[in-house]
């Protein structure tokens, strides 16, 4: 997008946030795509080997859940940690409170998540970190998340690395999954992203090289995932594609608010064979999320 015009970024409105990325969720294919990082973690070394030391202190796995959204991943990653220890207290940092109140919800819901400790903090990441300095807060985590994406704008990317490791246990894991560099996702996001936030896309391998110049050791594994952008392309009305529309672009209410060369300028790029691609009839993008599972050596 080359015109400036005035707008609302997305990123800043965390209640619009919330419906477009509903929006934009439930056209994703296959729909268990984005829960594929819970058993690799359930799996995973650190986990095997610190629960027993654990078990005999008597101390709680801490778990800390970045962005956490409505909880869906989360709960399900608990759930399977309850079967393996019966001590989990799980941190969720989320700044949409309806997403907040949906997570709850789920949790309220079931008799064997409420056998955890849970707590809700409605703040952002920046938020969190500050308060958690401010009050001389020095816990540990065994498994920190970033799992919607919450890496793919960032003002710094070593300093925010940087502010998860300070929280990660030294046996700990740390999971993060963000966009592929070659995804049309995230040619999309780094597209319109320098315009439309004061910050800069981020890539899976933006991370791990971050990460492994600071020592972690990183397993990284490609989720196939793709989204059917299909209505994005549809002249309609209807709020759920508006809300789509929204999502794509990061601009709040972009369909009412882009001049009309703008608008055109948009479709004409979404129409990119690097961007989006043309299967049975219909359109879809490639999300391309890598999903990078780090530890300290």
């Amino acid at each position: 997008m080359t015109a400036e015009f005035d707008y609302v970024n997305l990123i800043d409105d965390h209640e619009h946030y919330g419906k477009a990325y509903q929006s934009y969720l439930k056209r994703i294919i296959p729909s268990n795509a984005r829960e594929a990082w819970v058993p690799m973690v359930l799996e995973h070394d650190n986990l095997r080997t610190c629960i027993p030391r654990l078990e005999q202190s008597m101390e709680p796995l801490n778990v800390l859940g970045i962005g956490s959204g409505t909880g869906d991943e989360d709960c399900k990653l608990i759930a399977g940690l309850l079967e393996m220890y019966s001590k989990i207290r799980n941190t969720a940092v989320e700044p949409n409170r309806n997403h907040i109140m949906k997570y709850q919800e789920t949790v309220f819901a079931s008799e064997h998540l409420q056998k955890a400790d849970w707590g809700w903090r409605h703040q952002g990441w920046e938020e969190y970190i500050t308060h958690r300095r401010a009050n001389n807060d020095s816990s540990k985590f065994h498994v920190i998340t970033s799992i919607h994406s919450s890496c793919y704008f960032l003002h710094n990317l070593e300093r925010t690395i940087d502010e998860f490791l300070e929280c990660l246990h030294e046996d700990g894991v740390l999971v993060i999954v963000c966009c592929d560099e070659d995804a049309g996702a995230f040619k999309v996001l780094n597209w319109n992203g320098n315009k439309h936030y004061n910050g800069y896309a981020v890539s899976s391998p933006d991370i791990k090289k971050t990460l492994e110049r600071k020592g972690l050791l990183c397993e990284e594994v490609i989720s196939p995932e793709q989204n059917d952008v299909t209505d994005f392309f549809k002249d309609s009305d209807g709020s759920d594609i508006r809300l789509l529309v929204d999502f794509m672009t990061h601009v709040v209410n972009f369909q009412e608010t882009a001049p009309s060369d703008v608008y055109d300028q948009s479709m004409k790029r979404m129409h990119d064979p690097k961007i989006t691609f043309r299967k049975g009839g219909r359109i879809y993008m490639d999300v391309g999320n890598n999903i990078i599972i780090a530890k300290k050596k």
